[in-house]
């Protein structure tokens, strides 16, 4: 902070008294001076500081605003995107339930098919068993009768042959 220079003093009047009277008030009032000068200083600083202050309560207020702001923004958003989701998943599950409930359908006609099927293999299994011991006992009595022939035919040819 710059001083204010001190006054000069004239010398070339030859009223000492006048000289020594203004010397003598000049340093009062530049004390003065400086003490209005610190003083003006000092009330400019505490008004600066208090604008500062004040500046930077507004600044934060309507920072805080903002942010506020943009949080709700984003919270609303975000209960949005949860709501989509949870739509989605519901839609997901309702699908799901359906295709399972279509699986477990087609499984349960898969099974009594499965069943008509085994029974249907063992009643024809069974038939084809029958069948087979009815041909063999078939093929037996056929072979017992070519054999009976046989013997047959061969005692008229020896029966022939005698006479």
């Amino acid at each position: 902070m710059p001083l204010k220079a001190p006054r000069s003093i004239n010398l070339a009047d030859d009223d000492d008294d006048d000289d020594l009277s203004q010397y003598s008030k000049a340093p009062d009032s530049d004390d003065r001076d400086i003490e209005m000068y610190a003083k003006a200083v000092a009330e400019f600083k505490v008004t600066w500081q208090k604008q500062k202050k004040d500046k930077e309560r507004k600044f934060m207020k309507t920072a805080q605003a903002e942010l506020d702001a943009h949080v709700e923004r984003k919270q609303a958003q975000v209960r949005e995107i949860m709501k989509h989701m949870e739509e989605t998943y519901q839609e997901f599950l309702s699908t799901y339930a359906a295709i399972e409930d279509k699986t477990r359908e087609v499984m349960v006609k898969i099974i009594d098919a499965q069943k008509t099927l085994v029974a249907l293999s063992v009643r024809k299994h069974q038939e084809t068993v029958e069948l087979t011991s009815n041909l063999e006992e078939s093929q037996l009595d056929s072979i017992q009768q070519i054999k009976q022939t046989c013997w047959d035919v061969t005692d008229m040819m020896e029966a022939f042959m005698k006479v």
